[in-house]
């Protein structure tokens, strides 16, 4: 897999999680109320919100964001499209105005085009990136502008998380979901492996209370494989925590990791059979030796004996 199949992947990986967490209504409604400036928040009629499924994003676009985008009432019953974009690069995006104009007029072609009103659209950036981002109005990108040429500039404005500038305590606080907690701390900190592993205990401080709920359990799965997809952590270090909180965590974890570990298998048996299923085994074996499994664990989904995992620690410890 070369830089840019790696880079896609993980790319893909962040989209998902994003996608999975801002599909849930109760969550999108809290965040919308807390995000959006409080004038325009009075108005939203929040229990109005539907996801548009329409696909806004060219090309162009796809390679800085991915959006979801909901229609809600807004005072009267005036519609509104709330647009929530995920920037994809761990550096600020320099010129944001720009790929929101383009990204608004493409809404408002394919409204023109479907006989349909234009309605605002309130772009929310969310950014998980090191580096803080810096906010300024369109027109300053512009050197010398008087009044008179001010007005041939565009004026919109967008609304922006920058998690980089929350504390993890501040973040915590902010949200009342356990869900938007969880989940904004992990996005928070997916960058950094040394810290994320050390703050593990306080993102998951609630994590018993989540688990109580079939629905919280099925979070709770998106989570781990998030972060067990967008880092390269040894799993059993995230397992030690989970073991820490509960025995119940420990279990939910054990039974997530296992599956993403089994669809691997199966891929690992399917080149298998074209290569030889003993040697597709072992690649299967090599990958959990990599993940930090024991014997006993490797056994069981490979059925190879403990002389040959042995062997194959041997042989990768060689070549580390």
């Amino acid at each position: 897999m070369n830089v840019n199949q790696v880079e896609k992947k993980l790319i893909n990986t962040h989209d998902k999680f994003f996608k999975s967490l801002f599909s849930r209504k109760k969550e999108v409604r809290e965040f919308v109320s807390k995000i959006i400036s409080p004038e325009i928040v009075k108005n939203l009629k929040l229990d109005t919100l539907v996801l548009d499924k329409t696909e806004y994003l060219d090309k162009h676009l796809r390679i800085s964001y991915s959006d979801l985008v909901y229609n809600c009432k807004y005072g009267d019953g005036t519609n509104v499209k709330i647009s929530l974009l995920f920037e994809h690069k761990s550096q600020p995006e320099l010129f944001p105005h720009l790929q929101l104009l383009g990204y608004m007029l493409r809404i408002w072609g394919i409204q023109i085009k479907q006989h349909q009103n234009l309605t605002v659209v309130i772009p929310i950036i969310f950014y998980h990136g090191k580096k803080e981002w810096q906010t300024k109005p369109f027109d300053a990108y512009f050197n010398n502008i008087d009044k008179e040429l001010q007005k041939f500039i565009p004026s919109f404005d967008y609304e922006l998380i920058d998690t980089s500038t929350y504390s993890d305590k501040e973040l915590a606080e902010y949200f009342e979901s356990i869900e938007l907690q969880i989940g904004l701390l992990v996005m928070k900190n997916i960058f950094n492996e040394q810290e994320i592993i050390q703050k593990l205990s306080f993102i998951f401080n609630d994590l018993n209370k989540l688990l109580q709920t079939e629905q919280g359990k099925q979070f709770f799965d998106t989570i781990v494989t998030y972060m067990l997809n967008a880092t390269s952590i040894d799993t059993n270090k995230y397992l030690e925590t989970m073991r820490n909180i509960s025995q119940q965590a420990e279990q939910q974890f054990v039974s997530t990791a296992m599956k993403l570990e089994l669809q691997g298998m199966e891929k690992g048996i399917e080149r298998g059979i074209e290569q030889g299923l003993e040697q597709g085994l072992e690649q299967v074996a090599l990958k959990l030796i990599k993940k930090g499994y024991d014997n006993q664990i490797i056994i069981d989904i490979t059925n190879l004996s403990v002389e040959k995992i042995e062997q194959l620690r041997e042989q990768r410890g060689k070549r580390d």
